[in-house]
């Protein structure tokens, strides 16, 4: 509850944006869409609540407990306060663009969830993202990293990890285990929270054949450099008794995806640091293939996270390939490493002279910012944050610093 003393208190995980930084926020949010324009990446402004049964098209656990509920009080159905950009801009393409071939898409919006990540999350943070639709090969996968890449340059965060992983790596040894549904979400959630012990003795009450068993021990185990692709390649290779050729297939293929996006962002982005994760299974579960994400030294979440998720679309009539990616706007702010440039204001008195007032529009149309006095005021130049004023010499009005 409330009162006179408190009603300025806002609640855990929402914050307000203040000068100089919101000016900052805003700098560097139309710095990055130019970027995505350049790229041909079309804007879209997507609704902050939707039908649930339009918002949450994918089955997935975690983006139903971060989406917000509320009833609709004109039609008395639930709708959801949008908690992620991607399946908005899935339907987007599916069902109203309906375009043939690829289509790129882009968005810079705020968004709620129930539950911050992290102890010093935001619930609401600022989403800027890419999703490309209509493509299924790794071409479109480095495409969206090397943007992603460029976004993070922008905002001047220096020397991020990439972390790469795949999706079906995981899953699909888990399918070859042929588990019961509650053993295999038990183990596919340990697998995610890499709790080892917890693993182990899910494993041990499992009828998993021995080489398999041993296979889904060591997957947490495999992240580490481009070496570790070639470890996999040995582990997988050993299964051939106990997996059917098309899961070795779909675990070859896995690796080999890796491997050509790891070549093609190093030879893009030579001195680019990379990090592999076999058993990376964090984000929303709707994804179906590569996963990436990046991190920088001193900050222990993602600053960025994608991947591909294929086929979403078709609840929307048109299953369609998909890989994207999006980053909060202020996490990026806070973490980047570079100066805004702000110009400073200027004073104008409140005198009723056109030639002052000439001045003041030339100066503003040129892109300064000129803060005229009222009448009744006291504050004078200083006082209003102003460092330079606009002093009257004979019949024409100059800009000098203030003393």
């Amino acid at each position: 509850m409330t009162n006179k003393a408190n009603r300025w208190l806002l609640p855990d995980g929402v914050d307000e944006i203040l000068p100089p930084r919101a000016n900052q926020l805003e700098t560097l949010r139309r710095e990055i869409l130019d970027l995505y324009n350049t790229w041909g990446y079309d804007l879209i402004k997507t609704p902050l609540i939707e039908f649930l049964d339009s918002l949450l098209v994918v089955p997935s656990h975690e983006l139903q407990l971060s989406t917000f509920n509320i009833v609709d009080q004109l039609s008395g159905k639930n709708m959801g306060v949008r908690a992620d950009i991607s399946t908005q801009a899935a339907r987007i393409d599916a069902h109203v663009l309906q375009q043939n071939g690829p289509t790129r898409l882009c968005y810079a919006d705020s968004v709620l969830i129930t539950r911050p990540k992290g102890q010093l999350g935001s619930r609401s943070p600022q989403l800027i993202g890419a999703e490309l639709y209509g493509h299924s090969g790794t071409e479109s996968d480095v495409e969206v990293i090397s943007l992603m890449l460029n976004t993070l340059n922008i905002a001047g965060v220096k020397a991020p990890l990439l972390a790469l992983g795949h999706n079906l790596i995981c899953r699909t040894l888990l399918k070859a285990a042929n588990l019961s549904e509650d053993l295999e979400e038990k183990l596919f959630t340990a697998m995610q929270n890499k709790a080892t012990a917890d693993i182990t003795k899910l494993l041990e009450i499992s009828n998993i054949a021995p080489q398999l068993r041993n296979c889904l021990a060591l997957l947490p185990t495999l992240h580490g450099d481009m070496a570790i692709l070639g470890q996999a390649e040995i582990i997988f290779a050993e299964m051939d008794s106990c997996l059917s050729t098309p899961t070795q297939t779909i675990l070859q293929e896995a690796l080999k995806q890796l491997r050509t996006i790891a070549e093609c962002i190093r030879s893009s982005f030579p001195s680019q640091q990379l990090y592999f994760d076999l058993c990376e299974l964090r984000g929303y579960d709707y994804h179906t293939g590569i996963i990436f994400s990046a991190y920088v030294a001193g900050h222990g979440e993602a600053i960025a996270n994608g991947g591909r998720y294929d086929d979403i679309g078709a609840v929307f009539g048109r299953a369609r390939a998909a890989t994207g990616f999006d980053a909060d706007l202020k996490t990026l702010l806070s973490l980047g490493k570079r100066d805004f440039t702000i110009g400073s204001k200027i004073f104008a008195p409140a005198i009723a002279d056109p030639a002052l007032q000439k001045t003041i529009d030339q100066l503003r149309a040129q892109g300064h910012r000129v803060v005229q006095a009222f009448s009744s005021q006291t504050e004078m130049a200083a006082t209003m944050g102003c460092t330079q004023q606009l002093v009257k010499e004979g019949d024409t009005w100059k800009v000098y610093g203030v003393h």
